[in-house]
């Protein structure tokens, strides 16, 4: 069976991704909760803080298919989350949270 990446929407905990999330962009990664910058993405937890990651996402999904590909083979637990997504969501709860 041919396996393909497809996006699911699904409801989940906001604050969750943002003290687990590994942020990747083309050389090397940082970390949500701590804003550790500079390591590398195959690590699966924070140098600094030592969060545990359990999602990954990338700054540029398309230029960087081919490392997504092989991440989620070597670290198939990681939840893969869509960077855009990510950051648009995260916007508005903080301004939410700032207004209300």
């Amino acid at each position: 069976m041919q396996q393909k990446f497809l996006r699911i929407f699904k409801k989940i905990n906001l604050d969750d991704i943002r003290e687990h999330l590994i942020i990747c962009g083309d050389l090397s990664a940082s970390c949500s909760k701590c804003k550790e910058m500079g390591f590398k993405m195959d690590v699966l937890k924070c140098p600094t803080c030592g969060t545990d990651f359990k999602y990954l996402t990338f700054r540029n999904v398309k230029e960087n298919m081919p490392k997504i590909l092989k991440l989620s083979e070597t670290h198939p637990d990681l939840v893969i989350v869509d960077f855009d997504d990510f950051k648009r969501i995260d916007s508005a709860s903080k301004a939410q949270e700032f207004f209300g």
